[in-house]
């Protein structure tokens, strides 16, 4: 079974998302507005569970990070 994973580059404005399968092949890539709702409604929407979701640390992304 093919997995994937995704990560985030958090700028102030915008968000960029790459979303690759355990052979590292790009399956999606896009830049949006670096908000929750936003970024939750692109991944929900790749078609495939996704295993993990890694983002860049600091202070352009604590917002991104729910508990």
């Amino acid at each position: 079974m093919m997995e994937y994973f995704a990560g985030l580059d958090a700028s102030l404005r915008s968000c960029a998302i790459c979303v690759v399968n355990t052979k590292g092949k790009v399956m999606l890539k896009r830049e949006l507005p670096c908000e929750v709702d936003d970024i939750a409604d692109c991944l929900n929407s790749f078609g495939y569970p996704i295993k993990r979701v890694g983002f860049e640390t600091g202070t352009q992304s604590q917002h991104l990070f729910i508990v």
